[in-house]
């Protein structure tokens, strides 16, 4: 009886850093800005459409270097991470010491999941660079999404060692904390990430997560209530903050929350949930009836859940008797 699916702790970590590991790739703009249009178009059309090679055709228009790496930028820039990969390869071809454009390819990698290429690339510049803050920062996203949580707070423990006042690392290393089983080391670090960055969303939602591992619901639900102050119709805020209400047994709030999580149907669904867990089982069976009532083609789990109710409460109500 499952309740309603979340993101994962670290697709929100990679939102967090994304934006700024796309600034420390960005390079030569005021390049880009001297190529028209019609020239940028003509200089993509070179490229291979087959990127499963990561290697561009060897038919292919030499162009100079710093026009590549300027189409390079631009791709990267747009998110475009296949063109732009293609495109700072052949660089490297020619050029394998570009350590700063091995970084960008390790990002790509990290970035498109490709999480092998990503790390054999990062260490690559890492032998060559070891004071490259941001490859090991990049090194340490790697190792949180392979689940190796100890390797992961190595390297962000490292950039903190030379930048103690990273708000984005050290949210890192709380998350890092909190998926390998250490919520009391987590609430630690993620403490101290939200006093340098107050307005980051996503810090307070993991602090509250890591409140609710040590089932400190109250913290908890001051966090999420914080991060919704922040952004009061974020899903996974809301959603977080139903949770919290609804483990203190705090219903009618739990169901406000819910419902700004999603929708009023999944937010019945969710009630009904907890009061199943209770051992409520009248209350839970009007929980998922309200649900279908509220969107009749709900998803089979409601109905799944009010014939499980229903069981129960007869149960009950037989031996009762």
């Amino acid at each position: 009886m499952p309740h309603k699916k979340v993101r994962p702790l670290l697709a929100a970590a990679l939102a967090l850093v994304l934006p700024l590991l796309l600034s420390q790739c960005a390079g030569k703009q005021t390049a880009v800005r001297s190529f028209s249009e019609k020239e940028i178009a003509k200089l993509q059309d070179v490229y291979s459409p087959d990127y499963s090679k990561r290697m561009p055709r060897t038919d292919q228009k030499t162009l100079p270097p710093d026009r590549l790496e300027a189409l390079g930028e631009v791709a990267l820039q747009n998110r475009d991470y296949e063109s732009s990969l293609v495109t700072f390869l052949q660089i490297l071809q020619k050029d394998p010491q570009r350590y700063d454009l091995r970084y960008k390819v390790g990002v790509i990698f990290l970035l498109t999941g490709q999480l092998e290429a990503a790390k054999q690339e990062l260490a690559r510049v890492l032998v060559a660079q070891p004071e490259m803050v941001k490859a090991h920062e990049a090194l340490g996203l790697v190792h949180l999404e392979e689940k190796n949580y100890s390797l992961a707070i190595d390297e962000f423990q490292l950039v903190l060692s030379r930048e103690p006042n990273q708000a984005k690392s050290r949210h890192l290393l709380g998350v890092a904390f909190l998926e390998g089983g250490r919520p009391e080391k987590a609430v630690n670090e993620l403490k101290r990430a939200a006093a340098l960055d107050p307005a980051q969303v996503s810090t307070l939602v993991s602090l509250g997560q890591a409140f609710m591992k040590l089932k400190k619901y109250q913290d908890a639900a001051d966090c999420f209530k914080k991060g919704q102050a922040l952004a009061p119709q974020d899903p996974k805020v809301n959603y977080e903050l139903g949770m919290t209400l609804a483990a203190q047994k705090r219903y009618p709030e739990a169901l406000e929350a819910f419902i700004k999580a999603g929708d009023e149907a999944q937010a019945y669904n969710n009630i009904g949930v907890h009061y199943f867990g209770e051992g409520r089982y009248e209350e839970a069976a009007k929980c998922f009836q309200k649900a279908i009532e509220l969107r009749p083609t709900f998803y089979q789990e409601a109905r799944n859940n009010l014939q499980r109710a229903l069981e129960k409460l007869h149960q009950s109500r037989k031996d009762d008797g």
